[in-house]
């Protein structure tokens, strides 16, 4: 699976986070914690039962998507599950805390009461399941060479002011956008 980190945790950071709610994660998650500190994750799949979700990201501690904004989801504290994740619907990823599921995976499915449906007995058996792709270089590029790029191609018909704007956002988004390879502990 591809990410975009939300920069590196520390052991510390965790463990103050896992103190602060007093919960002890997974070694596995908790190594992702200090090495990723979570991110986005565009282009990315998640092969749930013979139907595909999405993963837009996996939450961080002190981040942009920090976990600890979505803690408050009491539906998945109650079932031992902590949220990592969401995807385009508002659904959530969780993952076990307590001694009988720690570190399986969850699907979280809003609509139907926070219902869990085990997708992965492990953090890395999560990740083996989902696909990502690389986003497209040209999101990388600035509107006025991807501008400059149809011109020169005969095709300045083509440029509107939507199209701009839509290169404009794309650009802002994804310019310093780095993503690499997750790599777990014990994967």
């Amino acid at each position: 699976m591809l990410i975009s980190k939300y920069g590196n945790g520390s052991s510390k950071l965790v463990e103050e986070f896992e103190n602060k709610n007093g919960i002890e994660l997974d070694d596995q998650y908790r190594c992702f914690l200090i090495n990723y500190n979570g991110g986005d994750t565009p282009k990315t799949t998640v092969r749930i039962n013979g139907v595909s979700s999405d993963l837009r990201y996996l939450f961080g501690i002190n981040a942009k998507k920090d976990i600890e904004n979505y803690m408050q989801i009491s539906m998945l504290k109650n079932k031992h599950c902590i949220p990592i994740g969401e995807d385009s619907y508002g659904d959530y990823y969780a993952i076990g805390i307590n001694d009988d599921n720690k570190g399986a995976v969850y699907f979280s499915d809003h609509e139907k009461g926070f219902e869990l449906i085990k997708i992965a007995d492990s953090f890395s058996g999560f990740l083996s399941i989902c696909k990502s792709d690389q986003i497209n270089s040209r999101s990388q590029r600035s509107p006025e060479e991807r501008e400059a790029e149809l011109i020169a191609k005969g095709k300045s018909d083509n440029i509107t002011e939507g199209l701009r704007e839509m290169w404009k956002r794309e650009y802002e988004k994804y310019k310093d956008f780095i993503q690499e390879e997750v790599t777990v502990k014990g994967m």
